[in-house]
């Protein structure tokens, strides 16, 4: 899944539909639901306010590959954009 509510690797808590989110290990579907009616998280500790969802648990998404936050997006760095943040240049079109 590539698109803004994850990535192959990235589950973004706060954009994730109830299919995103049950793909991270621990998460049935209560949880998500409940994840999904707590929104938004500002902060990990938010992730708190739902039942059942203590430290461990906030420990166990970062390393599953939660984020809480929105994906990168933009011409620079982006993948495929031939782009970089470290070139004086920008994007010039080259490969």
């Amino acid at each position: 899944m590539t698109d803004a509510r994850g990535t192959a690797d990235t589950v973004y808590l706060n954009l994730a539909d109830g299919d995103a989110l049950r793909r991270l290990e621990g998460i049935d579907e209560g949880t998500a639901r409940a994840l999904i009616e707590a929104r938004p998280f500002h902060d990990w500790s938010d992730l708190k306010r739902v039942e059942g969802v203590d430290q461990d648990r906030i420990n166990a998404l970062k390393s599953a590959g939660a984020e809480l936050g929105e994906p990168k997006s933009g011409p620079i760095g982006e993948p495929g954009s031939g782009g970089s943040g470290g070139s004086p240049g920008g994007n010039l079109g080259q490969a």
